[in-house]
């Protein structure tokens, strides 16, 4: 348990008891924490002699960490035992599942031959995370504004698109073997 909501600045770390049970809310998940989760933080405080907000967030980041770092090495081994690949060795999983389901499946990909096919399949391969296109200032000028509309210029409109799950659903799609037409 960790009162995220509560700091609000660095000033907070240096607080020398642990916050009461309403500073665990949480704004993300809108609620709070059990007295069963209360009283464990209470019990990991005076456990590890903690002296202040600062130290509990190392205990907790570490305590964090470590569960991670121990998940992904079962995954790890899981992976080499299985598909003998190492995920270490791969920057991100789509590239290593490629991987996995060429070895694992035993497919033989058609050879490309046609430079525009080639540029064509390594164009919708590619994977990334975030994309957007940011400018410091951008005005806009149309009909539909209150205020400041020139008829004289040219019509601009601001477009903020926020779409969910592009990463999701192109993991759902079937991958090309053959037939690069």
């Amino acid at each position: 348990m960790f009162p995220y909501d509560h700091i609000k600045s660095f000033d907070y770390l240096n607080e020398i008891s642990l916050p009461d049970k309403e500073s665990f809310y949480s704004s993300l998940y809108d609620s709070g924490i059990s007295d069963e989760d209360y009283k464990h933080a209470q019990t990991v405080w005076n456990a590890f002699n903690i002296e202040t907000l600062g130290q509990y967030s190392d205990l907790f980041l570490k305590t964090d960490v470590l569960l991670l770092a121990n998940v992904f090495e079962d995954f790890r081994s899981k992976c080499l035992h299985t598909y003998e690949l190492d995920p270490a060795h791969y920057y991100i999983t789509p590239g290593f599942t490629w991987d996995a389901i060429l070895k694992y499946t035993g497919i033989k990909l058609q050879l490309l031959t046609d430079i525009d096919m080639l540029l064509l399949f390594v164009e919708r391969g590619i994977r990334g995370g975030i994309s957007q296109c940011c400018n410091r200032y951008a005005k806009a000028n149309n009909r539909y504004m209150e205020s400041g509309y020139d008829e004289d210029e040219e019509s601009k409109y601001l477009m903020y698109y926020d779409v969910n799950n592009l990463y999701g659903w192109a993991m759902t799609q079937s991958l090309p073997c053959d037939g690069f037409k």
